[in-house]
């Protein structure tokens, strides 16, 4: 008789064209051939390459926003037309992503990914050569919509593909490559512009996404195995619709309200995507209803796990998106740092968020979700010191703030993947691609809104015309603000179940560590 490890597994492998070995002799030893080994050595390596997409979708949003001022020069562009180069991006790429993981249920996530990495990768070319920025806010937003395919394929995969101790490193890997991806955004822009190569100099940002998409593309098709829902669902084109207009409503007043000074159409998008947003939950239940396969399942939402790791999901990024942001600002406008090195200060933040993933799926699987409050345990301990940091020494980076940032970098890498861990393990395979979606959306929405109403309050409490110190002191509210939002989400941990993305393993089964 199967246990009910082995049972999840059998039915994880009915939704992946690859086989895998799940069976156990009496004696414990495994009873799978030689044979099946090189099939587990390409589902890791097809890891490798799918866990790309996440990591240029996060490097292209970080790396534009180092090139915003001399865009802006160089295509004599107005603040509203640089603007929408980063936020067109961000709210195509926030409202496709549900969309982008059923496509992925529906047509294979190897062919999605593959469509996205493509479609992206030409994009990116086209952003590069743009003559004005008309035409390059209008190749950003379709830069996005190819990165809302690509992106949320490589949750899905990962929870279709691996179980175990696997999942949990597969999942250390993804937060891993999202810290890479946000840090290498902002030390490559710099370096890139400074370079100015062949005399482009901002284009480059852009063009260097060639040769990477290609070389993807190319290892995507050897070595990524073709992984979708065994009774593929049917398009919900209605559902598509109403969740795409009902999120663009919702995200452009976070995106662009805060730099127009919260006009009326800011307040009225919002109000607006409320009943829209009703109205598409309505739409889904009344589609599973009568029998057919809505966008989103109904039944997610009677699993409160996934709801509850949704509502910490958008605090703890709200925060983090947020913490970033005041303190790229604080090292440039107190520190003093120019923009390339206030990135290269931000390296040991990226270093210990990268040891943190590295260890966080055996953290997590021992700890199931107390993983997340040693995290922000960690986090809360950082942050405490840097504000008795900045309040001893405003204005200067000392080496014992470059040490708080890697011990916050820690407490990061702690908390990313096994939340991912812990909101999709209950999500049933045939579901991953649009629960991976809405929980990459969610990640997304937290971002704008992190920085737009966080970043609000922070420069409500400076003057017109901040002095250094005063860029101290905003870091410092930022700082309150995101311990208040930490102790708000480890309550709401409680409410997660117990055992959730703490997954038995058997005695004899192969532990990976990183």
């Amino acid at each position: 008789m199967q246990t009910g490890i082995e049972s999840n597994r059998t039915n994880r492998s009915r939704c992946a064209t690859f086989p895998r070995p799940v069976n156990r002799a009496a004696d414990g030893k495994s009873a799978s051939s030689a044979a099946a080994r090189p099939h587990r050595k390409r589902a890791w390596l097809g890891l490798w390459v799918i866990l790309v997409g996440p990591f240029l979708g996060t490097v292209d949003f970080f790396i534009a926003n180092i090139g915003v001022p001399v865009i802006r020069r160089e295509l004599h562009a107005t603040f509203s037309q640089v603007e929408l180069v980063i936020a067109g991006y961000g709210l195509s790429y926030a409202v496709s992503l549900i969309t982008g993981g059923r496509l992925g249920d529906i047509f294979g996530r190897r062919r999605t990914f593959l469509l996205g990495m493509a479609g992206f990768t030409l994009t990116s070319a086209l952003c590069g050569f743009a003559p004005n920025a008309y035409v390059l806010v209008a190749w950003r937003m379709l830069q996005g919509c190819s990165a809302a395919l690509m992106f949320p394929q490589a949750l899905s995969y990962i929870h279709v593909t691996f179980s175990g101790s696997e999942k949990r490193l597969a999942f250390s890997l993804y937060g891993a490559m999202l810290g890479c991806g946000s840090i290498t955004g902002q030390i490559l822009g710099g370096l890139l512009i400074q370079a100015n190569l062949w005399g482009l100099t901002w284009r480059p940002i852009f063009l260097i996404n060639l040769p990477l998409g290609l070389v993807t593309i190319i290892a995507a098709r050897a070595l990524l195995a073709e992984s979708k829902a065994n009774d593929a669902p049917a398009l919900d084109p209605v559902g598509m619709l109403i969740v795409t207009v009902g999120l663009a409503l919702f995200s452009l007043p976070f995106l662009e309200g805060r730099e127009a000074g919260w006009p009326w159409w800011a307040w009225a998008c919002l109000l607006a995507s409320v009943p829209i947003l009703v109205v598409f939950y309505r739409f889904e239940k009344y589609e599973a209803r009568r029998g057919r396969t809505p966008l989103l399942q109904p039944h997610l939402f009677r699993d409160r796990g996934f709801v509850v790791g949704m509502a910490v999901t958008c605090i703890y990024f709200a925060g983090h998106t947020s913490m970033l942001l005041v303190l790229s600002l604080y090292l440039q406008l107190s520190v003093g740092l120019a923009p390339m090195y206030a990135g290269l200060a931000l390296v040991p933040f990226s270093s210990g968020f990268l040891l943190g993933s590295a260890v966080s799926g055996k953290i997590n699987g021992l700890l199931g979700r107390n993983a997340l409050h040693l995290g922000a345990l960690v986090l809360a301990a950082s942050l405490v010191a840097l504000l008795l940091e900045v309040r001893a020494a405003p204005g200067h980076e000392t080496f014992a703030f470059a040490l708080t940032c890697f011990c916050y970098g820690v407490g990061r890498g702690f908390v990313t993947a096994p939340l991912y861990n812990t909101v999709l393990s209950g999500v049933p395979p045939a579901d991953a691609g649009a629960a991976s979606g809405l929980a990459s959306t969610m990640q997304q929405l937290a971002n704008s809104i992190g920085i737009a109403l966080i970043g609000a309050v922070v420069f409500s409490v400076m003057p017109k015309h901040p002095a250094p110190a005063d860029y101290a002191h905003g870091f410092l509210v930022s700082t309150l603000i995101n311990l208040g939002m930490l102790a708000l989400a480890s309550l709401l941990i409680f409410r997660i179940p117990k055992g959730r993305g703490k997954d038995p393993v058997l005695r004899t089964e192969p532990v990976l560590e990183a």
